[in-house]
């Protein structure tokens, strides 16, 4: 019988299973301990400033020499990345929005820079760092974290907007013109129901008597004369002779 001919049985088939899955659960869990590892071997540069100040960001390496930096952000949570500048050894500085043209400025000397951001505010809130790179290789300088507070006033101001906002919700309003109208209806209701009321009570109260009607008249003078002796004229019989 040959050696090299093995035949598998069910619990073989199920230990070579076994091996591929945790062979597959290796390979997925190394990458992760690189990453990890990446990050905690990054320094974390935090910087607290207020609105409208300056932020002076480090952009710099020891390793030399370089052809050009890329500086990233990073908002937050979010997985992607936003490319602020590049900068190449040449001193040419090329921004990756307009914004940023009139915001940053960068001086020294490559590779040893440092991003000045202007008039900062809240929505350069973030994380940035610096890549540097030399054809292929691939340099990673110092991450910062950038923090922007507001100031008193506005912070004030915003918290008096929520506590006393200007502007009601459509379905709001609705609501309240509704309820107004509601309001008004009744009350001329109940205005209209009292005057009504007060003036049949006072037609009442000073109505006069009715006066007796002819027949009345008629009867009470009929029982004035059966009262009273009748008359009787007397002829003498002699004078019509």
């Amino acid at each position: 019988m040959d050696a090299s001919v093995i035949t598998q049985t069910p619990d073989t088939r199920r230990l070579s299973r076994f091996d591929t899955l945790r062979e597959t659960k290796y390979l997925h869990f190394v990458p992760c301990c690189k990453n990890l590892r990446r990050l905690i071997t990054y320094v974390f540069t935090p910087l607290i400033r207020a609105v409208g100040n300056e932020v002076i960001i480090q952009c710099a390496t020891d390793k030399s020499p370089q052809d050009g930096v890329y500086m990233y952000k990073k908002e937050g949570a979010s997985e992607n990345k936003q490319e602020v500048f590049y900068y190449y050894k040449e001193n040419t500085f090329s921004p990756k929005s307009r914004a940023y043209n009139s915001k940053v400025r960068v001086y020294g000397a490559f590779p040893k820079l440092n991003a000045t951001f202007l008039n900062v505010n809240t929505t350069d809130i973030g994380l940035y760092w610096c890549e540097f790179h030399l054809e292929d290789k691939l340099t990673v300088g110092t991450f910062t974290w950038l923090w922007i507070e507001k100031k008193q006033e506005e912070a004030k101001e915003k918290e008096d907007k929520k506590e006393c906002p200007e502007d009601f919700p459509p379905h709001v309003k609705m609501f309240l013109i509704v309820c107004a109208a509601m309001s008004l209806l009744c009350i001329i209701g109940f205005i209209f129901v009292f005057l009504k009321v007060k003036g049949c009570w006072g037609n009442k109260k000073y109505r006069p008597s009715n006066s007796p009607s002819d027949s009345v008249y008629e009867e009470m003078k009929r029982s004035t004369l059966d009262a009273q002796p009748s008359v009787r004229t007397f002829i003498n019989p002699e004078l019509l002779c």
